[in-house]
């Protein structure tokens, strides 16, 4: 058979599968690795233009599903769009001008991908695939979140990770191109944004609230003045002496004060057409979650303002958070300062996390969702609230709340249709986690009222995964039904602030039995939680290690060989729902609730959200490379954390003896500095805030240390230390803080005195290192034709012949194949294509492919990530120590292989290499593997480092184990 035959054939067999699938509308896809990211959504449903069809991004599952709404109260499914990792935002391109109308398009945001989807709405196909790399293949793109049009020709994507804006324009045939200029956004996770009037409108998420640890400059002649409006003072003097007593003791005491000086940027303000800068909004709130436009220039934005200033549980009378709805009116000279509206006194019931937001045509009537409601309606045993809380609040157009109903877990996007008038007449809502759909008639604002629950796609979490998620969101699980877990953990990470609430009435409780003093804690990140147990500095929750940081502690509070991680975390979530979660004061403690235990949320309820917490994973490194090799000056950074080859008379690192970050996951119980539980440095790319207290984030703090890095500060402590590095951009009242900044400035006082080595090495290798995925996860090609991109291509086909990632090529609505790497050949509605062919065929059916690189199908949401460290683990020099060349075997510690995994070399499978699992050396010790290498790798004088990981079959990939090679 010659080509052209087999092609025409292929061509039959695929009509006839098309045919199939769009009667069906739900296509059967191939399988692939779910893993758990709980990726920020904004604006993830939308309407087309003529408000009869309604696209929802199903976040878990990768695909955007398209419903007929023409009837709102019988909404249908019309079929679904596969699309990147992770979908978290949607807009639909609006018409064109002059009579000439424009494609309908829509843009779809995908979180993990680094990607934006355009999808035709009449194809309900991909189009295109919009991202951008660096000479190495690392995204340009990190993490999209939101997207809105400012007209035909031009939409704006907010990305999380760089803190920028991208301007994404279109020519005259409909194709979509990221513009060169990006609008950098002086604060932290840009996500919600919106245009009206020609000008852009764009909220940081995590917007700060001027709140501080009290610590100041050397000869700062002010001392702690609680109450002054403007600045509340100096309690702590960052010299050697305190920096030296922290290290050794991180238990300092202390509270949290407002400081007027920190930036409090909120949102801001770009004309649309030139890009210029209009204007910056402060004191909006805290986290800032959805942004909407009215009429007349008026803004709105859903947000928490958090009370994190008020210091001890009776202060705050169980509201962590105030739940209020900003209104602002702009020009086009700039904008009005905000209008606050505090939604629970408006309700007179709990509004708790305002969340999406939409304003009818007319701008009379807004629509709001509630994503701390889980629609579900306590038992009286619960003593608390005996409603279901409010998932959807109407307003007026100056903020005031008209009416609310119950909708279904966790609601979060929201779109209003208005009618011919203008006037707003359903609301549809996104229930994020339990994957519904809401269709509210808001016709009567003062009685809305849901009409229609339905499906809303796809959703491959586990049940119990799910349920937990919800109990973590719901703020039904707070005794004053304002706020949850997530309200402080936001997408599993941190909120960015500290907190005193280790204490009742405040910091003057202390000190503790023990010698220990109240004082506040930064918020710590969910993500990664697995293995790296206690989950607090001072080990006072899920601790299983008899504790010596606080004296008297009560540790182990569960039993590893009994209770397993899970009922570890089970203690946690018991801690906290009788805790921060529960209303008390000095003289009335915590009720029991419905568990018989103190606090909210059922017995089973419990267990479920300490499987989430197990279960939530950190997003891939933002710059893993796509051959996972780490950067010459990521290996840098392995080279001074783990080991002392720069110092061979050295007996410590930052990782062992006097370090407390130690391998596989660079956390430590009781660790050797003070005897406090050092949590992991994974993810210290996405926070800004760091250590126990933050006690280096103030601004007269960061401003010292900027200071040293310029060479202007005082003699102490800049010249007693190794010192930020010179030149570098450590603090900038202009930009903010920065999680490089921080961490570099941060870096000098601490590590780089302790044990010699430079910050930028760190650095690299925080973002790089391996959090269980490859650098390609996520990663999309678009191929139009069979000369697009091959190298890339090959890449992505070679990393799934490695077993790295499971790769898929979509073809719009025609189907979607598989790569069979034992085969080298794809799968899908035709068997045992070539690439070529592929390509072949969506040129015939003027398509694109798209590949997309996820995870290997054995990776799901519990499942966790492969661990390998030094056996036994303090013996020196630490790691392997092997020779250039030779045959070598050697042994280490592991957690979580199983047979059949195959070992990593700088990224790369070894061929020649083998992993055999051992039994423990003795009852109680860890588990072993016995690591044979045919040719150990390169050696150079006088002494190589290699990076070593393991990979279980279509499974998660390890940590990485550094090993010496002598030449």
């Amino acid at each position: 058979m010659t080509r052209s035959q087999r092609l025409r054939m292929l061509l039959l067999a695929t009509a006839s599968a098309s045919l199939l699938v769009a009667s069906s509308c739900d296509p059967k896809s191939p399988p692939t690795g779910s893993p758990l990211f709980t990726s920020p959504q904004t604006n993830p449903i939308a309407l087309g233009r003529d408000g009869q069809r309604l696209y929802v991004a199903n976040t878990t599952a990768g695909v955007v599903t398209a419903f007929d709404v023409s009837n709102p109260a019988a909404p249908v499914k019309a079929g679904e769009i596969r699309v990147g990792l992770d979908p978290v935002g949607l807009a639909v391109r609006p018409p064109g001008r002059d009579d000439v109308d424009a494609t309908e398009l829509l843009l779809v945001t995908n979180h993990i991908s680094d990607s934006v989807s355009v999808v035709d709405t009449a194809t309900l196909s991909v189009v295109q695939t919009l991202q951008e790399l660096d000479a190495d293949g690392v995204s340009l793109t990190n993490e999209p979140v939101g997207v809105t049009f400012a007209g035909p020709d031009r939409a704006f994507v907010t990305l999380d990770d760089p803190n920028e804006v991208l301007v994404v324009d279109f020519d005259a045939q409909d194709r979509a191109s990221i513009a060169p200029t990006r609008l950098r956004i002086t604060n932290q996770a840009p996500r919600a944004l919106a245009v009206a009037d020609g000008r852009l409108y764009v909220a940081s998420f995590e917007s700060f609230n001027q709140t501080e640890l009290p610590t100041c400059a050397p000869g700062d002649p002010r001392g702690l003045s609680p109450g002054d409006p403007f600045d509340e003072g100096c309690e702590f003097t960052l010299d050697n002496a305190f920096i030296g007593s922290f290290a050794g003791n991180p238990n300092v005491g202390g509270r949290v004060i407002l400081d007027r000086d920190q930036p409090d940027r909120d949102l801001f303000v770009f004309d649309a057409a030139t890009l210029a800068p209009i204007d910056v909004v402060e004191s909006v709130g805290t986290l800032l979650y959805g942004v909407a436009t009215g009429s007349g220039g008026r803004v709105y934005v859903t947000h928490t303002e958090a009370r994190n200033a008020r210091n001890g549980l009776a202060e705050l009378q169980n509201r962590m958070f105030e739940n209020r709805l900003a209104r602002i009116d702009c020009g086009p000279g700039g904008c009005g300062a905000p209008v606050q509206i505090d939604l629970d006194a408006s309700a007179g019931e709990p509004v708790a996390t305002p969340y999406g937001v939409a304003v009818s045509e007319d701008g009379a009537l807004l629509v709001a969702t509630a994503s701390g409601s889980d629609g579900a309606t306590p038992g009286a045993s619960d003593g608390g609230v005996t409603a279901p809380l409010a998932g959807l609040v109407t307003l007026d157009a100056d903020g005031a709340v008209l009416g609310t109903v119950a909708v279904g877990a966790i609601p979060q996007g929201v779109a209003l249709r208005s009618d011919a008038a203008g006037q707003g007449t359903h609301a549809f809502v996104l229930n994020t986690v339990d994957s519904t759909l809401s269709v509210v008639d808001v016709s009567d604002p003062a009685q809305p009222s849901v009409v229609a629950t339905l499906a809303a796609g796809p959703d491959p979490t586990p049940d119990d995964v799910r349920r937990g998620r919800i109990a973590f969101s719901t703020a039904r699980a707070s005794t004053s039904g304002t706020f949850s877990c997530e309200s402080c953990h936001p997408g599993g990470n941190t909120d960015q602030l500290i907190w005193t609430i280790n204490t009742i009435e405040g910091p003057d409780d202390g000190p503790f039995p023990g010698g220990v003093a109240p004082e506040p804690r930064t918020t710590m990140p969910v993500r990664g939680l697995r293995d790296t147990l206690p989950v607090h500095w001072d080990g006072s929750l899920a601790d299983p290690f008899e504790g010596v940081f606080v004296p008297g502690d009560s540790a182990p509070d569960c039993d590893l060989e009994v209770d397993g991680q899970q009922g570890c975390m089970r203690h946690l979530v018991d801690a906290s729902l009788g805790g921060v979660m529960c209303a008390q004061d000095f003289s009335s403690a915590c009720v029991d609730g419905p568990s018989g235990l103190p606090g909210l949320l059922e017995d089973a309820e419990r267990d479920d959200m300490a499987a989430f917490l197990l279960a939530v994973s950190f997003p891939p490194s933002p710059e893993r490379r796509p051959d996972d090799a780490l950067t010459p000056l990521g290996m840098q950074g392995v080279s001074d954390f783990f080991t002392f080859l720069d110092d061979p008379g050295s007996t410590g690192t930052c990782a062992n003896t006097g370090g407390c970050h130690a391998l596989p996951l660079t956390v430590d119980t009781n660790s050797g500095v003070g005897g406090f539980d050092a949590p992991s440095i994974r993810g210290l790319w996405d926070r800004s805030l760091i250590f126990s207290n933050g006690l280096m984030n103030s601004e007269e703090g960061l401003a010292l240390l900027q200071d040293c890095a310029d060479g202007v500060g005082p003699l102490d402590p800049c010249e007693a230390t190794i010192l930020p590095p010179s030149g570098e951009q450590v603090w900038d009242p202009a930009i903010g803080m920065t999680e490089r900044g921080t961490l570099m400035g941060s870096f000098s006082p601490f590590f780089s005195n302790l044990y010699g080595v430079p910050a930028q090495g760190i650095w690299a290798l925080v973002n790089e290192m391996s959090v269980g995925y490859p650098g390609l996860l996520g990663r999309q090609l678009e191929l139009a034709t069979a000369d697009d991109d091959t190298a890339a291509a090959n890449a992505l086909e070679d990393a799934a012949v490695q077993g790295k990632i499971e790769l898929l090529a979509s073809l719009g609505q025609t189907g979607t194949w598989s790569f069979d790497p034992a085969r080298g050949l794809w799968d899908g509605p035709t068997l045992g294509l070539t690439r070529s062919e592929l390509v072949s065929l969506a040129q015939s059916t003027q398509q694109v492919i798209t590949l997309t690189a996820h995870a290997p199908i054995a990776v799901e949401a519990d499942t966790p990530q492969p661990l390998l460290w030094p056996d036994p683990p303090g013996s020196f020099p630490l790691i392997p120590v092997l020779n250039a060349g030779a045959a070598e075997t050697f042994t280490v510690a592991q957690k979580y292989l199983t047979d059949g995994a195959v070992l990593l070399v700088n990224g790369s499978v070894c061929g020649g290499c083998s992993i055999t699992l051992l039994p423990p050396a003795a009852p109680g010790e860890p588990e072993l593997a016995e690591i044979f290498m045919d040719a150990a790798p390169p050696g150079a004088p006088p002494v190589a480092l290699h990076v070593i990981q393991a990979q279980n079959p279509a499974g998660r990939v390890s940590n990485e184990l550094p090993i010496a090679v002598l030449p």
